[in-house]
């Protein structure tokens, strides 16, 4: 398993310039959800009617990448649910390999400096 800025550049090696762009304005959704979802729980009486299950997760929003040598990134949006409690979780996975947020962090720092630094040059 590779650490996450390697995996990170990688992947985005041999991406197309449409799949980066792609990936960049998803990642960067992502981590604005993220950012506000990633310490938060709340309760909620809707779940009362769900006490017999109790516990269990909704995926929220699934994104699958895939580059030009078959590498597969999933990330996956959970909300999970147990008696009253709600909280948001993320599972990132790089070619069934189980990763933490820093492979995000990673691939939005690599994308970021290749459109940012571009952008900056046409000033």
């Amino acid at each position: 398993m590779l650490d996450p800025q390697s995996a990170a550049q990688e992947f985005i090696a041999t991406l197309s310039e449409h799949d980066q762009q792609l990936l960049l304005n998803s990642l960067l959704g992502l981590n604005e959800t993220h950012s506000c979802n990633c310490n938060v729980s709340f309760y909620s009486y809707r779940n009362l009617k769900k006490i017999w299950n109790p516990k269990r997760s909704e995926c929220m929003q699934s994104l699958h990448f895939k580059n030009n040598h078959q590498d597969e990134l999933v990330i996956t949006q959970l909300k999970d649910h147990s008696f009253l409690k709600n909280s948001y979780r993320i599972e990132i996975l790089y070619n069934n390999h189980s990763y933490d947020y820093s492979l995000i962090s990673s691939l939005l720092d690599s994308l970021k400096q290749t459109y940012f630094i571009e952008m900056e040059s046409y000033a």
